[in-house]
């Protein structure tokens, strides 16, 4: 099973769908995409999903499939923007798919921190026996640890805090999973923001998964292509522990 999650920015034109669809990948997980860019693009995927709330743009995040069924975990907690727990089925597979594109505005559009709807999320009651499934969260979480002297001068939740509470459920990276790299010594950026370069974007994944293959487009074809200040992030899962996903309580 591959998985490509990658911020399009400003709108998932019929040019970028071509273009990431050259992974060929069973999910993708699109933000910056609208309601509209899923109408256009019905013929894009025979399953497709859109969530966004319009408080403070008309962008939120798209899920394709030809492969799996796509659809809201019953009773999400909305209030987490973005980190919305999705059901992704066939006939022999069920897990849960959280897309991320964490806001810094929250429901109230009220400025918040970036970390802080993952912070709420991952720490919601309501989510507690979810992260005991087959979980994974992926997405832009627009947070890493080079900004752990900010969160810390401001009082919040940092990156590093994230990575130790999801530890907690088991729940790692599957980047550095597979690279073996340290939290912070990311090799590979995935955003390109006035002319720096950052990882903020990031597959995190239950121990049920056992991964194959984590790839981040080069920073060099974004530069060529402009299409994104993001680089997708491809991950492959050959199986689980289990041999296979099912569980009926997803």
């Amino acid at each position: 099973m591959k998985i490509v999650s990658w911020n399009c920015r400003c709108g998932f034109s019929e040019k970028k769908a071509l273009y990431i669809d050259k992974y060929a990948a069973d999910i993708y997980v699109i933000q910056e995409c609208t309601n509209e860019d899923i109408n256009k693009l019905k013929d894009f995927k025979k399953y497709s999903m859109w969530y966004g709330d319009n408080i403070d743009s008309k962008y939120g995040i798209g899920i394709f499939s030809n492969s799996y069924k796509i659809e809201l975990l019953p009773v999400p907690n909305l209030n987490f923007r973005y980190v919305i727990p999705f059901r992704i089925c066939d006939e022999n597979t069920s897990f849960v798919l959280f897309a991320v594109w964490t806001k810094d505005k929250d429901k109230n559009n009220k400025k918040v921190e970036y970390t802080i709807p993952t912070w709420e999320a991952i720490n919601y009651p309501g989510y507690d026996e979810v992260f005991s499934w087959p979980v994974m969260l992926i997405g832009d979480f627009n947070s890493n640890n080079f900004w752990d002297k900010q969160y810390k001068q401001r009082k919040v939740p940092s990156h590093n805090d994230i990575i130790n509470k999801l530890k907690e459920f088991n729940i790692e990276s599957a980047y550095h999973k597979f690279n073996n790299y340290e939290d912070g010594q990311e090799k590979d950026p995935t955003l390109l923001w006035q002319d720096k370069t950052f990882h903020i974007d990031y597959c995190f994944i239950s121990k049920h998964f056992i991964i194959e293959n984590v790839e981040i487009e080069s920073m060099e074809e974004l530069k060529e292509t402009k299409l994104s200040d993001h680089c997708p992030l491809i991950v492959d899962l050959s199986k689980t522990l289990e041999g296979y996903l099912f569980y009926e309580n997803i």
